[in-house]
């Protein structure tokens, strides 16, 4: 059996990183308009309280599935692409499997976690002397025993390897497909729920039903393309397991693991944050906000995943010396593109959030300082994956853990002297911190690899 590892590397560098962020960007793009009418039915539906449920819920899941679990595509492409240039089929097979086992073994913690965290909340909450928004509820009661069933998502939550394979091989179309996927299905069930008037449980079933869909056809795809390549019996040769004589692998993992963590606490943490400080009604103001925000800045959120792939190719082959020269050029057309978007929204966004109906106008500020804070993380794009290329994944955890926690810090204060739109800012001068500290890191990493090349013989 003649197994594939061709890669297609059409055009330059600049010209791949340009065209596979432009088919993901026209897939989130696509996605988060379908997200954008089914947030639409729901808050024209239900009352404000119920939509910021929902939400709560779905951030609260995706808070634990992304943060507990180890985001092995990370290690796919740091080794596999070693394995790739050397045509060391077995040796990929097993990093594989490695991977695999890795993301099951993540998704059980993750659910385990998530639930212990339910429970806590539904013991903490009413103790809180700030919490004055129970009334919302029916009780917390149902929030929990809504909370933990939803949670099973995580269960399924399980795309790392397969995200590492399309990425690894310069397969980005899949990955596009794959995004429709879950917006798609999640449309078709709010359009279930609004026709059969299945109220708040209803609605949560389609987000459920949605997720579950698109979590299900990762996996799906890449099966399929590892039988394409004639690889599926190498993978699969041997059970999935977490034993693995590589060195620096399980380093690597922990590494990746925890800056994919730290980079999740600004994607998630803030819904969950802004929940117990301003209430769940608040919480969808948030939300449609933060949708706004990520539907103009879906590239700055998907060139990192596309430009590394890129940088280890260019390590592999010792072209370290040109990446710099990407970076700044990527990170100036973020930063420009994300304010261009700030302006439309400050210009556009009124009309926008009118039709999501009454109770939303609190998003309309909250959009333009988050897309701000998303042209600051632009900046940090290109930069994160130079730490994973040069093999220094410590420094991508320092620089995100700086901004995050000075951003957590700055959310309680600015929300208490600010109000509303506090938690925007706060986004923002966090994001500005990390930059400038990953600027400088990033410039030191790659100017210390370079010495090391050199003194290689």
């Amino acid at each position: 059996m003649n197994e594939n590892l061709d890669i297609k590397e059409k055009g330059t560098v600049g010209r791949r990183v340009a065209a596979n962020t432009g088919l993901m960007v026209g897939a989130k793009a696509v996605s988060a308009i379908i997200g954008l009418v089914s947030l639409m039915m729901i808050t024209n539906t239900l009352p404000i309280a119920d939509v910021g449920i929902i939400l709560f819920l779905h951030a609260y899941m995706l808070f634990f599935a992304e943060v507990a679990t180890f985001q092995s595509w990370q290690a796919v492409i740091r080794f596999g692409t070693h394995d790739v240039e050397t045509k060391n089929i077995p040796s990929l097979g097993r990093l594989f499997r490695f991977c695999i086992a890795l993301d099951f073994v993540g998704a059980v913690v993750a659910f385990i976690l998530a639930a212990t965290g339910l429970i806590a909340l539904y013991k903490i909450l009413p103790l809180l002397p700030s919490f004055q928004y129970q009334m919302e509820f029916e009780s917390i009661d149902r929030f929990v025993k809504l909370g933990i069933p939803y949670c099973l998502l995580i269960l399924v939550h399980q795309g790392g390897a397969s995200i590492g394979l399309f990425r690894l091989f310069d397969k980005f179309k899949p990955l596009a497909l794959q995004v429709l996927v879950m917006p798609g299905c999640r449309l078709a069930g709010v359009l279930f729920a609004y026709t059969s008037g299945l109220g708040l449980y209803g609605y949560l079933g389609a987000w459920f039903f949605g997720s579950l869909c698109g979590y299900l056809a990762l996996p799906l795809l890449a099966l399929l393309e590892l039988k394409s390549r004639n690889l599926l019996s190498v993978v699969f040769s041997a059970f999935p397991t977490l034993k693995i004589k590589r060195k620096g692998v399980w380093a690597f993992v922990w590494k990746a693991n925890i800056d994919a963590s730290l980079a999740t606490g600004t994607t998630h943490l803030p819904v969950l944050l802004v929940m117990p400080i301003f209430g769940p009604a608040f919480v969808s103001a948030y939300k449609i906000a933060d949708e706004i925000a990520k539907l103009l800045s879906t590239g700055v959120l998907l060139l990192d995943q596309v430009i590394y792939p890129e940088y280890a190719r260019m390590m592999r082959r010792g072209q370290g010396d040109n990446i710099w020269k990407i970076v700044i050029k990527a990170s100036v057309v973020m930063l420009f593109t994300g304010l261009v978007f700030s302006a439309v929204v400050a210009v556009f966004g009124p009309q926008v959030i009118h039709i999501f109906g009454e109770g939303y106008e609190d998003a309309v500020m909250l959009s333009v300082l988050l897309v701000l804070a998303a042209s600051l993380m632009g900046v940090l794009a290109p930069i994160y994956p130079v730490f994973f290329a040069v093999g220094r994944p410590e420094l991508a955890i320092l620089a995100r853990g700086t901004g995050l926690v000075f951003y957590i810090g700055l959310i309680f204060v600015l929300s208490q002297y600010l109000g509303k739109t506090g938690p925007g800012w706060a986004a923002i001068f966090g994001n500005l911190l990390a930059v400038v500290f990953a600027v400088w890191l990033a410039k030191r990493a790659l100017q210390a690899q370079a010495k090391s090349d050199m003194s290689t013989p």
